[in-house]
C-alpha cells in the first residue's frame, strides 16, 4: 500500500499536476488530473465506468486539493496510504477492485451496489465519492485562503482595489 500511494502521488500531483498547473492553472489541472487518475483505475479487476469516475472525485480530486492546500505531497501521500491502509490491513475490504489480503477486521458487504461499492470496495460507494468531495471543497477553500490558487495563464486578474481596507 505504501508503494502504491507514494509512486501514484509522486506521478499524478508531483509530476502530472505541477506541470498542468503551471500551464493551465490550479482548476483545470485538478480536473485533469482527477480524470487521468480515475482513468487509470479503470485497469484494476472489477473495475466499471462508474468506479474510475467515483475514483476520479474521491481521490483524485481530492488529493491534487489537498496538495494544492498545502504545497507538499506528505499530506496526500498520507491520505492515499491511509485510505489504502484502513480499507485492507484493517477492514478487510476491496481496495479499488484488486483482491486485497484479509486485513484485522473480516468486513461483509452487502446492499445496493450503489452504497458499498460492490466487487470495487467501498471507493466505489455514493458515500465516499459524498466524502471526497466534501473533502475536496474543504482543502480548495484553504488553499484560496492561503492564496495557493495558481490562475490560468493569460487569465484576467482583478486589478489591486484602490479603496482602503
Amino acid at each position: 500500500m505504501a508503494a502504491a500511494a507514494v509512486t501514484e502521488e509522486l506521478l499524478f500531483r508531483g509530476i502530472l499536476f505541477r506541470i498542468l498547473e503551471e500551464r493551465a492553472g490550479t482548476w483545470i489541472a485538478l480536473v485533469l488530473t482527477a480524470a487521468l487518475f480515475g482513468l487509470s483505475h479503470l485497469f484494476n479487476p472489477h473495475a466499471t465506468v462508474w468506479g474510475a469516475l467515483a475514483i476520479a472525485i474521491e481521490a483524485g480530486a481530492m488529493l491534487a486539493a489537498a496538495y494544492a492546500a498545502t504545497r507538499t505531497l506528505w499530506v496526500p501521500i498520507g491520505l492515499h496510504f491511509g485510505w489504502n491502509y484502513a480499507a485492507s490491513a484493517v477492514f478487510g475490504t476491496e481496495v479499488s477492485g484488486n483482491n486485497t489480503p484479509d486485513g484485522l477486521l473480516h468486513s461483509v458487504m452487502n446492499g445496493p451496489t450503489l452504497l458499498t461499492g460492490g466487487d470495487f470496495g467501498p471507493e466505489g460507494s455514493a458515500y465516499a465519492v459524498a466524502f471526497g468531495a466534501a473533502l475536496t471543497v474543504v482543502f480548495l477553500w484553504a488553499a484560496h485562503r492561503r492564496g495557493r490558487l495558481v490562475p490560468r495563464r493569460g487569465a484576467r486578474t482583478a486589478p489591486p482595489s484602490t479603496l482602503a481596507p
